[in-house]
């Protein structure tokens, strides 16, 4: 195996392990047995654990921003490219999903300064990504005049209970799951009005 399928290898295993132990709950020691390297194998890879956990989540959001690039590119209206974007990260694996979740969750363990550096990365690539897709609906008058920045982060809290793996067994389908959440956030969850202005009763 060659050291670039090498690397490759360990950041898919560890990915994997991370999202079922934790940050702390895995130590160099563990992650070289589990992945199938020898420590000083993976001592060659990665500097230490930090900088190993560092090069997943950086991966994660390089993939994830070539998501948002190409829903950018590709869709029409607001909703679309937001749609775009989470149906790009729903089709990708629960630990490449749960990634995003780790994140925050997982980033106090890091030391400040790459703490700091993670963050910055982190709403530069995706949280800031979807601030401006919003601020762009609602400049053209597609969206209401709301603020975008809260409004980028309402949308993702709906979003991040999926990442959970456990969580994947009661929500079903994760695309009916989607749909949904787009339809509330862009359309609200009040009944459509009638002709006679009652709410949710159908007209034959």
């Amino acid at each position: 195996m060659t050291a670039q399928a090498t690397r490759k290898h360990i950041l898919k295993e560890a990915t994997r392990l991370f999202v079922a132990q934790g940050y702390r709950g895995l130590s160099m020691r563990q992650l070289a047995e589990q992945v199938g390297v020898s420590k000083a194998g993976l001592y060659y890879h990665f500097r230490d654990k930090e900088s190993l956990f560092l090069a997943i989540l950086t991966e994660n959001l390089l993939e994830t921003e070539k998501i948002i690039q190409q829903a950018r590119a590709q869709g029409d209206s607001t909703r679309d490219v937001i749609e775009r974007i989470f149906r790009g990260i729903f089709a990708r694996s629960p630990e490449q999903q749960a990634i995003i979740r780790l994140a925050s969750q997982e980033a106090g363990h890091l030391r400040p300064e790459t703490r700091q550096a993670f963050r910055q990365l982190y709403h530069q690539k995706f949280t800031f990504q979807i601030q401006s897709i919003l601020q762009k609906g609602i400049d053209t008058g597609e969206l209401r005049q709301m603020d975008a920045r809260q409004a980028a982060w309402v949308l993702l809290g709906m979003m991040y209970p999926y990442f959970y793996p456990s969580h994947r067994a009661e929500i079903g389908d994760p695309q009916a799951a989607l749909a949904m959440m787009l339809t509330i956030f862009f359309e609200g969850a009040n009944a459509p009005e009638t002709p006679d202005g009652a709410p949710g009763a159908s007209v034959d």
